[in-house]
């Protein structure tokens, strides 16, 4: 990790997709019990700066749909967790709120998606199995019974 002194800014074509990708994967690499061991504190707090240098780099960013902004309300308040005490819990419960609100005002994005995919899925597997009894009824019961 030495030479990456802040791979955040690396090409500066960064998406916030992108960048909470690494986020993500740099919180994982810091639960680890490996990383939590005494002997690894310098890798811990390398991996420490590179976190916070990045939740930085969320304000720089234009979101592109809402699933974008989404992900930078949940990298606000995972940063927010980390460092405020018990009473001010309310600004979690702000940025939840906020984040509500965004889905509720454009929930056609999201459940396009998963429309457009669904079928797609679904239909796919049941379109490549032989009949093997020769009758639709076969192939209702095994989609009702993998429903």
């Amino acid at each position: 990790m030495a030479e990456s002194s802040n791979l955040s800014g690396l090409d500066g074509t960064q998406s916030v997709s992108a960048l909470g990708l690494r986020w993500a994967a740099l919180r994982g690499m810091l639960n680890s019990p490996l990383i939590m061991a005494e002997d690894q504190r310098a890798l811990r707090d390398e991996l420490l700066r590179e976190l916070s240098a990045i939740e930085q780099d969320f304000s720089d960013l234009p979101s592109r749909n809402t699933m974008e902004i989404s992900a930078k309300v949940d990298i606000a308040k995972s940063a927010l967790r980390d460092r405020i005490q018990g009473t001010d819990s309310w600004l979690i419960d702000l940025l939840d709120s906020i984040q509500a609100d965004l889905h509720t005002v454009n929930p056609r994005a999201p459940a396009a998606t998963a429309q457009n995919r669904s079928p797609a899925n679904l239909s796919r597997p049941q379109q490549q199995r032989p009949d093997d009894t020769g009758t639709t009824a076969g192939s209702e019961a095994g989609t009702s019974s993998a429903a």
